[in-house]
């Protein structure tokens, strides 16, 4: 079975030995930016701190979409706190 999605792309960084990482990220940099064409890629952890990234800024939107939609409800901090400690 091909390592295709972001799922399994997550699994196999979580199994990859810390020495490794760095190559990784090159890696996945290159491929990247050869997606890229025109557009300029930049390492993700150069971004200037609390500047949202072009995902960021995409889930934010289908979020508020999903809001708008009634396809989502907002849960209020306290509340997601309290269920996450009421995880196993």
């Amino acid at each position: 079975m091909p390592w295709t999605t972001r799922e399994d792309l997550h699994i196999l960084i979580d199994l990859m030995p810390e020495g490794a990482w760095e190559e990784a990220k090159s890696i996945l940099l290159g491929c990247l930016a050869e997606a890229a064409e025109d557009t300029v890629v930049h390492d993700p952890m150069d971004a200037p701190e609390g500047e949202p990234m072009p995902a960021e800024i995409a889930a934010i939107e289908e979020a508020r979409a999903a809001l708008r939609e009634g396809r989502a409800e907002l849960i209020p901090h306290e509340e997601v706190v309290k269920r996450c400690e009421e995880l196993p």
